[in-house]
């Protein structure tokens, strides 16, 4: 087996029980053992930039970069940008009637804000957690780039909203909203792009995750580690299927292939 030289987590039912407020004690200490072993460590996670100052559970923990918003803003540590794209100004002037009329609540992500059409009951709470606001997102379309759409709406009627969003495709990691990303969009951009900028091979990586939108990174990544608890699809996506997260899954993945 070629010798694992990076490493991406996913952050939500992965690196973070849902709901929790820390990381296992566990994962501190696999992460850090990772590192000690030569190993570059990165996020990958269907979060924006703006989020992650307000998960303090990964406060002090390094990290050798980001790959952020599902792949479409990916950074090293220090700032530097790797790789971004933008979700296409003339499919996001379509939606805008479209949400309007159906009453839909969107995030409309950018590198350093996420600004809602309208919070309604389903985005109340993921709004005031990361003290997001609504605005004029016409206006913001126009001159800012839309890297990522958090639409909050029940999957059965995510068809209905890509039709109104041409050029788009849906991932989703929460029951309560979906992540709309430009089509051909997703976490492997992300990882092709910070191995590449490492000199690195895909053969190279290790990945985990536990969501829908982790799928195709787990079929692009080297090996594949699905959570225990994580949905179908991750699961047969995966090279190895390891504990719950609650059941230090994460940490037993590392040491089964020897890189703790």
């Amino acid at each position: 087996m070629t010798q694992i030289k990076a490493a991406f987590f996913d952050i939500d039912g992965t690196l973070l029980p849902f709901h929790a407020k820390a990381l296992r004690e566990s994962t501190v200490q696999a992460l850090a053992a990772l590192r000690e072993n030569g190993v570059k460590t990165f996020i990958a996670t269907g979060r924006p930039p703006v989020h992650l100052p307000y998960l303090h559970a990964l406060d002090g923990i390094p990290f050798d970069g980001y790959v952020t918003m599902n792949g479409q803003y990916c950074y090293l540590a220090d700032g530097t940008p790797l790789y971004s794209r933008y979700i296409d100004r003339a499919a996001l002037r379509t939606l805008l009637p479209y949400i309007k009329k159906e009453h839909i609540s969107v995030g409309f992500v950018g590198k350093d804000f996420c600004l809602f059409n309208h919070i309604n009951d389903l985005s109340r709470q993921f709004a005031l957690d990361l003290q997001q606001g609504e605005g004029d997102v016409a206006a913001r379309i126009e001159s800012d780039a839309i890297y990522q759409l958090s639409a909050f709406l029940p999957e059965e009627n995510e068809p209905e909203f890509l039709r109104s969003c041409p050029g788009c495709i849906a991932v989703r990691w929460s029951p309560d909203f979906c992540d709309i990303l430009p089509a051909g969009g997703g976490k492997p951009n992300g990882l092709a792009h910070t191995l590449a900028h490492l000199g690195l091979t895909r053969e190279q990586s290790i990945a985990f995750g536990d969501g829908g939108n982790d799928v195709t990174m787990l079929e692009y990544a080297g090996i594949g580690v699905a959570m225990g608890n994580a949905c179908d699809a991750a699961k047969a996506a995966a090279d190895y299927v390891t504990d719950d997260i609650t059941a230090d899954g994460l940490a037993k993945a590392l040491a089964h292939f020897g890189l703790i």
